[in-house]
């Protein structure tokens, strides 16, 4: 048997992140900042080990699950702020979005949720680049489009009512398991019932 290429090395590599990292943010889930390597290692199926040599302690793996989940964010969210001009209202459709990527895509949520509570559940600073991060790359200009779009004398209120609202539907379903039962369109227009667009 031959050794294997770099590649083939590179792929397992890869494989094995993706295993680990989301079966971190399933453990994360059920059990929030309890989790433990061995809990991630027994959900992944692989050995304690394994997840030990991509990660030697818990907030390493919290930190570069986070720290994807942004990058994700960032690159299948984001655009729907910047796309199609004929889009009369793109903070309706990047909230429609992001609580869509929430209900696919566990570690999205835990961010958001993580961003909503200022990372109270880690210890020390060690969120404080990531949470400026999301900031800059994700409520700005969230907050940005708000102000363009929505008659709001504190765009800033507005655009946490939303994240607010976003986070509290999304963990009733998840914690709930009633994902196939939500029907995001109706709860982003139920957000959007009481706060006047520009053009009314």
């Amino acid at each position: 048997m031959s050794p294997r290429t770099k590649e083939q090395n590179e792929a397992i590599r890869e494989m094995r992140m993706s295993q680990i990292m989301n079966a971190a943010a399933e453990v994360y889930l059920e059990k929030g900042i309890q989790l433990e390597i061995r809990d991630v290692s027994l959900k992944a199926e692989l050995g304690y080990g394994t997840v030990y040599h991509y990660y030697k302690n818990k907030h390493m793996l919290l930190e570069d699950l986070l720290w994807d989940a942004l990058l994700r964010v960032e690159s299948s969210v984001m655009p729907a702020l910047n796309g199609n001009d004929n889009d009369k209202f793109k903070s309706v459709s990047f909230t429609r979005l992001l609580l869509q990527k929430c209900m696919q895509d566990p570690a999205i949520f835990i961010l958001l949720k993580s961003v909503a509570d200022n990372f109270h559940h880690f210890p020390g600073n060690r969120f404080t680049k990531l949470f400026a991060e999301f900031q800059v790359r994700v409520y700005q200009p969230f907050v940005e489009q708000i102000l363009k779009e929505i008659d709001s004398k504190s765009p800033e209120n507005t655009a946490n009512f939303i994240f607010g609202s976003l986070v509290g539907y999304a963990a009733l379903n998840i914690h709930h398991q009633l994902q196939s039962e939500m029907d995001v369109q109706r709860i982003v227009d139920l957000m959007f019932t009481g706060i006047q667009s520009k053009e009314r």
